[in-house]
């Protein structure tokens, strides 16, 4: 009877697990879902640099210079938060395509969820650095290339709240 049960038990853990593997779907975000909680907090959309997107961006963090080495990186932009040093957000554009930037993430540990911000698919991942978290957010362009935004101090209040409204808010410019 043991055996059985343990027989039922494993065939049940590949099926759930086969079905958990062919769900592929990403997981929506949607402006919409968070436009009333950005009404509570002082700031305005402004135009991602050259990108033809948007984002909301809290009065609190300010454009910051970007180091000669970061540029050459790619980076754009960079803000900070005038409350708290280690707040920051950056921007990145990447001579890659989406799947390249994924795989490359995968090989090293790091697990990416796909995700779709109003209607720009892309996937999100996690980095644990020096004790600080950071939310990585990475968007195929139709150039082929790749956009991320990455959002430090993800797991302390007030900016997981912060950083929720303004990576929903990511959106195609009018």
């Amino acid at each position: 009877m043991k055996k059985l049960i343990a027989a039922l038990m494993s065939l049940c853990l590949i099926f759930c697990a086969a079905a958990f593997a062919a769900n592929t779907d990403p997981h929506k975000i949607n402006w919409s879902d968070y436009e009333a909680q950005a009404a509570n907090v002082e700031g305005q959309f402004a135009n991602v640099a050259q990108t033809g997107l948007k984002m909301f961006v809290p009065a609190e963090f300010k454009d910051t210079d970007i180091p000669e080495e970061a540029l050459q990186g790619g980076t754009f932009m960079v803000l900070k938060s005038g409350r708290e040093e280690k707040a920051v957000i950056n921007a990145q554009i990447l001579s890659i395509d989406i799947d390249t930037f994924k795989a490359g993430m995968e090989s090293q540990g790091k697990e990416a969820w796909q995700v779709e911000v109003n209607g720009l698919k892309g996937y999100q991942f996690m980095i644990e650095a020096e004790g600080v978290s950071t939310a990585c957010l990475a968007i195929g362009t139709e150039k082929g290339t790749v956009l991320t935004f990455n959002f430090t101090l993800v797991d302390q209040e007030p900016y997981t709240g912060l950083y929720k409204v303004m990576a929903a808010s990511i959106q195609r410019a009018e």
